[in-house]
């Protein structure tokens, strides 16, 4: 990553550690697990939200804090485990939480993109949840 990318990288995870706190979501962003620890949300004893800020690819990190927060907000983080309807109705809730989070960090600040891939990718969006970023843009 540039230096620039660096301190896009972290202004954005310090706007989702922002909207944790305002949200009363605790926020562990543990830079210490292994590359493929899966970050994790709870809603009880507390809304919580562990983040493996050393996942790999690091691209993905903001999203999948965005998807985690979604979980916790939606009370849904072990419902991903009880319902499947086609795709996983809380995996797919929790990502399309996630997406328009971060549309909402792009709209608070003044940043636009050419395309939805674009945004997509600027925000490590996996490409297998491109389709809702599809699906979104047919709803609005």
């Amino acid at each position: 990553m540039t230096s620039e990318d660096r301190e896009r990288f972290d202004n954005l995870i310090a706007w989702l550690i922002n909207y944790c706190f305002d949200h009363q979501i605790g926020v562990v962003y543990n830079k210490f697990l292994p590359p493929t620890a899966k970050s994790k949300s709870y809603n009880y004893p507390s809304d919580l939200v562990v983040v493996n800020g050393n996942w790999y690819p690091e691209t993905e990190i903001p999203f999948i804090f965005a998807h985690e927060i979604g979980h916790t907000i939606e009370n849904t983080p072990i419902f991903n485990r009880l319902a499947y309807l086609g795709r996983q109705k809380g995996e797919y809730s929790a990502n399309v939480f996630a997406i328009n989070l971060l549309a909402q960090y792009c709209f608070e600040n003044d940043i636009w993109f050419n395309s939805i891939f674009d945004f997509a990718k600027a925000f490590g969006i996996p490409h297998d949840k491109w389709y809702i970023l599809v699906d979104l843009q047919k709803i609005n």
